[in-house]
C-alpha cells in the first residue's frame, strides 16, 4: 500500500511539474506578444438563414393566404434575421475586436505585403465565414407547480464563425459559434373557466438592438480566443520542444488581461477543424 501510495505521489508531482511548466510557458508568450500587429479580415457578407419552423411555408395555411399575404406572416414572425443591417454589424464586431486587441497589448495593423510574413510578432486573424441562424428551441422551466415542468417555446439566433489564423508557415482552421437567445423572466400558472391550469410565461425577449450589443460581444470574445490560440499554440511548440508530455484537450490555456491572470479551460476556445 505505501509503495502504492508513493507511485501516485510521483505521478501527481510529474504531473504538477508539467502543468507549471505550460503555465509559464504562457507568460512568456504573454509577455514577449506585447506589441503584436494583427491583420484582421472579414467576409463580405453574412450568410444568413430563418429555420423557423413557424416560418415553413409547409406549416402555414397556404389555402387562405396569397403569396404577398405567406411573405408578410413570415416576416412579421421572424425576430432578428430579417432586420440585420449586415454593414453595422460588421463595423460593431470589428470595432469591438480592435478595441480589444488593445487590452492584450496587440495592435490591429493591415502589415501584410510581399515581404512581411506571418511571424510571432504578425499574425493573420482571418475570419473567413459567419453564418446567422435564426431558429426556435424549446426552454424547460419549473412554473412553481410541484412536479410540473414545461416546454416553452424561445427564440434563438445562432452565429457560428469560422477562422484561418496565422503566425507561421502553417495556417490553422478553427471554428466557434454562440448563441443569443431569450430567456425566461417569470412563469407561473392560472386557472381558466374551466380550473385548468394554464402557462404564464415572461420572456426577455431578443431585439436588433440587442443582436448588436450581442456583436459587440462577438468582437470582444474572437479577440481574446484568437489571442488563446496562439498562446496555447506556442506552449504546444516549446512543451514538444522540451520533450514534455502536452495534450491540448487538458492543458488549453486562456489569458485574462484585465486580471494579468491564466487558467485552464475545456471548452471556453476555438475549436480546431483540422485532423
Amino acid at each position: 500500500m505505501r509503495i502504492k501510495n508513493l507511485v501516485l505521489v510521483v505521478i501527481l508531482c510529474i504531473v504538477m511539474m508539467s502543468c507549471s511548466l505550460h503555465k509559464r510557458l504562457a507568460y512568456d508568450f504573454v509577455d514577449n506578444s506585447k506589441g503584436a500587429a494583427v491583420a484582421f479580415y472579414v467576409p463580405n457578407e453574412l450568410k444568413i438563414e430563418n429555420i423557423r419552423k413557424d416560418c415553413d411555408p409547409n406549416n402555414i395555411d397556404l389555402v387562405t393566404l396569397d403569396e404577398d399575404q405567406l411573405r408578410d406572416t413570415i416576416d412579421a414572425r421572424t425576430m432578428i434575421v430579417n432586420k440585420i443591417d449586415e454593414e453595422r454589424f460588421l463595423d460593431v464586431m470589428i470595432a469591438s475586436f480592435e478595441e480589444t486587441l488593445k487590452d492584450y497589448n496587440l495592435e490591429l495593423e493591415y502589415w501584410e505585403n510581399e515581404t512581411a510574413k506571418p511571424d510571432s510578432m504578425h499574425w493573420v486573424v482571418d475570419l473567413s465565414h459567419i453564418e446567422v441562424t435564426e431558429l426556435v428551441e424549446h426552454l424547460l422551466t419549473h412554473c412553481g407547480v410541484d412536479g410540473n415542468y414545461e416546454f416553452l417555446p424561445s427564440t434563438t439566433v445562432n452565429v457560428a464563425s469560422w477562422f484561418e489564423l496565422v503566425n507561421d508557415e502553417n495556417s490553422h482552421l478553427l471554428f466557434t459559434e454562440q448563441n443569443y437567445g431569450e430567456y425566461i423572466i417569470d412563469c407561473y400558472y392560472t386557472l381558466d373557466t374551466a380550473n385548468n391550469l394554464v402557462v404564464n410565461a415572461e420572456f426577455q425577449r431578443l431585439s436588433i438592438d440587442g443582436f448588436y450589443d450581442f456583436a459587440v460581444m462577438l468582437g470582444k470574445l474572437y479577440a481574446g480566443y484568437t489571442y488563446d490560440f496562439f498562446m496555447n499554440d506556442y506552449v504546444r511548440k516549446e512543451m514538444i520542444r522540451k520533450e514534455k508530455d502536452y495534450d491540448e484537450e487538458y492543458m488549453y490555456l486562456r489569458y485574462n488581461p484585465y486580471e494579468s491572470f491564466i487558467y485552464g479551460t475545456y471548452k471556453d476556445k476555438l475549436i480546431r477543424m483540422e485532423e
